[in-house]
């Protein structure tokens, strides 16, 4: 008689655990797709917001080449009107540079003929 009853309490004992264990595993896969949910948009939250900010800087990198190219047209420019006098040695360069040419392929010629 006592084995009997203590059979019925470890039955009644063992449900109750059973049903506990359940409980305590809906709860558990509750909270993991709550946060499983949550964390997926803290990390589009974070995406969007890196997103925003590499945009940002692209727009940011393109203003300062627009104004650099804007600069290097003004410098050349007022270099131009400035000193008109290295306009006069570019040409004078160029000049000396095609007629050194016109030497060196004239004196070539005069040595292959000979």
């Amino acid at each position: 008689m006592k084995s009997a009853i203590f059979v019925v309490v470890a039955l009644c004992l063992s449900s109750c655990l059973q049903a506990e264990a359940k409980a305590l595993a809906e709860e558990n896969s509750q909270l993991k797709d709550g946060s499983h949910v949550e964390r997926r948009y803290a990390e589009s939250t974070i995406a969007s917001d890196i997103g925003k900010i590499m945009d940002s800087m692209v727009q940011k990198n393109f203003v300062n080449f627009l104004l650099n190219q804007r600069e290097k047209k003004s410098d050349a420019s007022h270099r131009h009107l400035v000193n008109p006098e290295d306009e006069d040695a570019h040409v004078f360069n160029d000049l000396l540079k095609k007629e050194l040419t016109s030497w060196v392929h004239s004196k070539a010629i005069r040595s292959g003929t000979q």
